[in-house]
């Protein structure tokens, strides 16, 4: 099958008269990107980049109380541990029932949350003096206090927690020196030295209670009854049920310290795959969800959903498991191997069949939504067939009888795990099955449960390969996903990569607040990561979010669709219902 044509070739002109002919909205409802594509193909040709045009639901109309939102999405969430936590599902559900000292506007800008007001930083950079707001209650009627600011933060830097799988210990056990409470409502973060990152990236974790939690220790908060049904909260919602694998229900906190929502009840619904969310979205059985890109024209005409898209900092990314001690770490060792595996993908098929043009190709490590992104790093890589076949001969590996290639006693065999019913995911991987195969690599795609899929990352690491997002904050520190720290069990490096250079960068890059520096450094890392490719960023994404017009109050943008959602409390439904 060939994969070389592009949109403005003859496959492409065939392939739109032959949708012509069909239903349009019903043919690619029955079939992802990729499965249409190959389901065409007697040529193989990319099709159909759709352009969206921004949808506001906010307008003038009066707030009415009652009522409840569903919010469908296709991932199951994992746990409602704010300091476990390691996915946007789970943070979902996790920010509509825990704030933070803090949180953050669309466009990234810090707003105060528990904190009155954003903290006083000393003229040396390393004190953070937070004043939480006066009057604060958990929703069991007792007072939030500095206790429970450092109970939390504690559970990911203090040694005597240990035992705690927190994916944020790699970084918080290295740069917070100390966390004191002079009064009840004062909290006094010292960093052992100079980390840039640490208001965007870390001062908004949700606040957890001392009182409900103080008497555990590390492994047994890891099991701890409240991490599937939290009994104290802090945020707009408490906590009703979870009905793993179908929904989660939360009910109006009358004692949110920002007033009590609008909204009776909040359901968080879980479906079988991004299709059946958008089509629930068209039906009205769910209120608000995030859109499938192949399905964009077909909601866009439907009168009782308002549609957004922006920019976002996420990006969707593979990474091979690099553990000298497993066999996919002596497949994938030789950073040649690794390389010719990603020019023999044709990410900009990939960007415009699968994702229907609602992203872009990848060249950097740095989603283009950072101030320091480089759309030019050391080095591009294109879509060249020819070269990637060359390079795994140069690299000694050859094609065998039965088409794999081979080196030694080891076959360039292995298999590639993504969350299942993410359709862009999927087809992704067919996407790459069929590339790979073509150059002689028989790679097996599996599909998981989507919280299975985090385990897998952060703690099992059996894995091969996986496909995943990540969604950044506004600041470019990307230490959680890269450093050779956050390999630990529990944190986010599960690719295992370790590079001392790389180590080195970042460390510099948080270590310092001139801003002209941090970008050089980011720089330099991304020329090391374009070289090094561990786990090659394929695309960045939009954010595509669908919301029934009887639901206003929404506000999505960059930097808050999932956890920080500061326009939660104000959500109200226009029919009462």
């Amino acid at each position: 099958m060939s994969r070389e044509e592009d949109a403005d070739g003859p496959g492409f002109e065939q392939f739109e008269r032959f949708l012509e002919e069909w239903s349009r909205r019903d043919f690619l409802k029955r079939a992802g990107g990729a499965a249409a594509y190959m389901a065409f193909l007697a040529g193989g040709a990319e099709f159909l980049a759709a352009c969206a045009a921004g949808t506001n639901t906010n307008n003038s109309v009066t707030p009415k109380k009652g009522g409840h939102v569903v919010e469908g999405n296709f991932s199951d969430i994992r746990t409602l541990n704010s300091m476990l936590s390691s996915d946007t599902a789970s943070n979902q559900v996790i920010g509509l029932m825990f704030d933070g000292l803090l949180n953050q506007k669309k466009n990234g800008d810090l707003i105060p949350a528990l904190a009155q007001d954003l903290p006083k930083t000393s003229s040396d950079g390393l004190t953070y003096t937070f004043k939480l707001r006066s009057g604060l209650k958990w929703s069991d009627g007792q007072a939030i206090t500095s206790d429970d600011v450092k109970f939390t933060y504690q559970l990911a830097y203090d040694p005597q927690y240990k035992d705690f799988a927190s994916p944020r210990r790699g970084d918080l056990e290295k740069y917070i020196a100390s966390i004191d409470t002079p009064d009840p409502q004062t909290v006094v973060i010292k960093t052992t030295q100079v980390f840039a990152p640490f208001l965007g990236a870390h001062a908004e974790y949700g606040i957890l209670p001392k009182h409900v939690l103080g008497n555990l220790d590390g492994k047994a908060l890891n099991s701890a009854d409240f991490n599937s049904g939290p009994t104290v909260v802090n945020g707009p919602f408490k906590f009703v049920k979870w009905d793993k694998g179908q929904q989660v229900t939360l009910a109006r906190n009358d004692s949110y310290w920002a007033g009590a929502p609008y909204l009776d009840q909040y359901v968080y619904k879980v479906l079988p795959d991004s299709v059946a969310v958008t089509n629930q979205l068209k039906t009205g059985e769910i209120d608000i969800g995030p859109v499938d890109p192949g399905q964009f024209d077909a909601l866009k005409t439907t009168d009782t959903v308002a549609l957004t898209e922006f920019p976002t900092p996420t990006f969707t990314f593979y990474a091979y498991n690099l553990n000298p001690s497993t066999n996919a770490g002596k497949l994938f060792a030789d950073k040649a191997v690794r390389q010719a595996l990603l020019f023999a993908l044709n990410r900009q098929q990939i960007v415009t069949a699968v994702f229907f043009g609602h992203g872009s190709v990848a060249n950097s490590v740095e989603p283009p939504t950072s101030w320091t992104y480089k759309d030019k790093p050391k080095v591009l890589y294109s879509f060249d067939k020819a070269k990637a076949e060359s390079m795994l001969d140069a690299a000694g590996w050859v094609k065998g009888s039965d088409g794999i290639r081979a080196k030694g006693d080891l076959k360039l065999k292995f298999t590639m795990i993504t969350n299942a019913g993410n359709k862009q995911r999927e087809s992704m991987l067919s996407v790459m099955q069929q590339s790979w195969h073509d150059i002689g690599v028989e790679a097996t795609p599996s599909l998981i449960q989507f919280p299975q899929l985090v385990s897998q990352i952060v703690s099992i690491r059996t894995f091969d390969v996986f496909l995943v997002g990540f969604n950044w904050t506004v600041d470019p520190d990307e230490a959680p996903l890269f450093h050779s720290r956050n390999t630990v069990a529990g944190g986010f490096n599960g690719a295992d990569f370790k590079n001392d250079q790389v180590d080195q960068i970042l460390d510099q890059a948080l270590s310092t607040l001139d801003r002209n520096k941090r970008k050089e450094l980011y720089g330099q890392f991304q020329d090391i990561m374009s070289d090094q490719v561990p786990s090659p960023v394929l695309l960045f994404n939009t954010g595509i979010w669908g919301v029934n017009k009887r639901v206003q109050g929404t506000d999505f943008g960059p930097f808050n669709q999932f956890q920080l959602r500061p326009w939660s409390s104000k959500i109200f439904v226009t029919d009462g219902k």
